[in-house]
């Protein structure tokens, strides 16, 4: 069955800031297969989540659905959560800035090691979830 991956985008809170959109990849296969796959937490306490029968159309938060990719039932939904589910969650010292945005990018750079994406994908995908991240609403307001 092919699978369907998307970014989903959400409206930042406790303010609509660029950095505080959440993000998460959400798979969903023509079996009927929905996961959304994130982190949740906060800056050195992040820790990966997956849902499983996720529906985003009911989050009143979800501003965007950025489309990645239709992946081939070659490829099963279990051996893509897999390679999704194994991304690195950085809690050191080092990675104060890091985000659930920086962990989108290295489970799609995952994707194109495990030859799943192409660069171009997953380039395509993060430049659409840079822009609708930017469409935060309390940003210009900040200044």
């Amino acid at each position: 069955m092919p699978t369907d991956i998307s970014i989903l985008v959400y409206i930042g809170s406790p303010l609509d800031y660029v950095k505080y959109r959440h993000t998460a990849v959400f798979l969903r296969s023509t079996d009927g297969t929905k996961i959304l796959m994130h982190i949740k937490g906060t800056t050195g306490l992040f820790e990966f989540e997956d849902r499983y029968d996720y529906n985003p159309d009911q989050s009143d938060a979800l501003t965007k659905t950025v489309p990645v990719a239709i992946l081939p039932d070659s490829i099963s939904v279990d051996s893509i959560k897999s390679a999704i589910s194994s991304t690195v969650v950085r809690n050191g010292r080092d990675d104060m800035g890091w985000n659930c945005q920086n962990w989108v990018g290295d489970a799609l750079t995952r994707l194109v090691d495990n030859g799943y994406l192409s660069a171009t994908q997953r380039i395509a995908a993060l430049d659409q979830m840079a822009s609708a991240c930017a469409e935060a609403k309390d940003e210009d307001n900040a200044m």
